[in-house]
């Protein structure tokens, strides 16, 4: 980072000079003038406007390498991170319903030899899921309990979960509960075991969506 700042700030009023230089002769040109005579570069103009670009350039180039982080050294954390689709509010699946209209389709034409596919019943079918759940708990003690709406403008797509916790390093107990089904439903998914933490390790509580299971890393 270092040697990259030293060459920005002795590139930028090199490729200055040379755009302005080349602007003046074409300048020069376009006025049906004699070319302008070269001048010699200003070495002393060009070293003093380096120095003061490399000092604007040095605070960034300093504090761009210093790192920091949110948490102390001696705290551990425990995140919930992932996206799930809720399950459809209204139970109609559009793959029931192409089924059912396949169906009519052959027992019509084989009855009336005249019958048209009507596709209209999939436009009525309500797209909209239910918003994700999830309740959260360490040693007994609750941490979250938090529904998270679905996106898109038809509130069709997933929803995004992502929750952080300061926790004391250690071995504890987590159990986590993630409802998809709407309210009054039992819990899809559950998670209980055991988990260690060392001092500035983070564990993710996430949903692996082949397994089918709430894990903890």
């Amino acid at each position: 980072m270092w040697v990259a700042g030293v060459l920005l700030a002795f590139i930028l009023p090199v490729i200055y000079i040379a755009i302005k230089e080349w602007r003046s002769r074409k300048a020069s040109e376009k006025d049906g003038g004699p070319p302008r005579k070269k001048e010699p570069l200003n070495w002393s103009a060009l070293a003093r406007v380096s120095v003061i670009l490399f000092v604007l350039i040095l605070p960034s180039v300093w504090l761009s390498d210093i790192s920091y982080s949110f948490y102390r050294k001696e705290d551990a954390a425990l995140k919930v991170a992932f996206k799930l689709s809720g399950s459809r509010v209204a139970d109609c699946e559009e793959a029931d319903l192409i089924k059912k209209e396949g169906e009519r389709y052959r027992r019509e034409l084989k009855d009336t030899r005249q019958v048209k596919m009507s596709m209209s019943k999939l436009g009525r079918c309500p797209r909209e899921r239910n918003p994700v759940t999830v309740e959260l708990y360490m040693d007994g003690k609750k941490l979250l309990d938090k529904s998270y709406a679905p996106t898109g403008l038809k509130k069709d797509m997933a929803s995004y979960v992502f929750e952080e916790f300061l926790i004391e390093p250690g071995t504890h107990r987590v159990e986590a509960k993630l409802y998809r089904s709407g309210a009054g439903k039992p819990a899809d998914f559950s998670l209980d075991g055991t988990v260690g933490s060392k001092p500035g390790e983070i564990r993710v509580v996430r949903f692996d969506e082949k397994e089918g299971a709430l894990l903890i890393e």
